[in-house]
């Protein structure tokens, strides 16, 4: 997950989002963690407003601990889109790194979907340093994949990489690499 703020203390479990209701802020409910600690539950109505953090039972100390965490963070970088003046920057604060691990949560569950989606609806391949697919051909549809992908191999004049030969997580990253543009870590 790569967010503004580079820290691994804090993070969100339990994300629900409610996207008919965000209209300013980004509608969510969502169980705040600490070390490896639930310590609060994080809300915001999507109206604009901020994010609420409610202590669980018996953790208010630890969550007095994530705030001081969190205000000891470098402050952010803030992105007004006005060109040629000074970097903008707002301090940080824990409802504000909760907002920011919500986006960035959503946005990867957003991409995850798509690929899904994708991979297996379609016989995708990376030929020519380029991401591929066979038009008309759908992947669940394919009884003998190995012979299937074997013969695909064979037509080819240059080596190709099929995705659904691949681990998971390997055919995302080489996916997200073509479809996002993303380098490799």
């Amino acid at each position: 997950m790569d967010t503004i703020t580079k820290q691994d203390r804090i993070m969100l479990k339990n994300l629900k989002v409610a996207d008919f209701a965000s209209e300013e802020t980004l509608c969510f409910t969502a169980t705040v963690v600490f070390d490896g600690t639930p310590i609060a539950e994080a809300r915001n109505d999507g109206h604009g407003g901020s994010t609420f953090l409610r202590a669980l039972n018996g953790k208010t100390t630890l969550l007095a601990q994530a705030e001081a965490f969190a205000k000891e963070l470098p402050p952010a970088p803030l992105d007004l889109g006005q060109e040629g003046e000074d970097p903008h920057y707002i301090d940080m604060t824990l409802d504000f790194l909760v907002d920011e691990l919500a986006a960035v949560m959503r946005a990867e569950r957003k991409v995850r979907t798509a690929f899904n989606r994708d991979v297996g609806n379609r016989v995708l391949f990376v030929k020519d340093g380029k991401l591929k697919f066979l038009k008309g051909i759908k992947l669940k549809a394919i009884a003998d994949r190995k012979t299937y992908f074997a013969a695909l191999r064979a037509r080819q004049d240059q080596p190709i990489v099929i995705l659904a030969e691949l681990e998971p997580d390997e055919a995302f990253v080489l996916w997200k690499q073509h479809v996002l543009g993303d380098k490799p870590n």
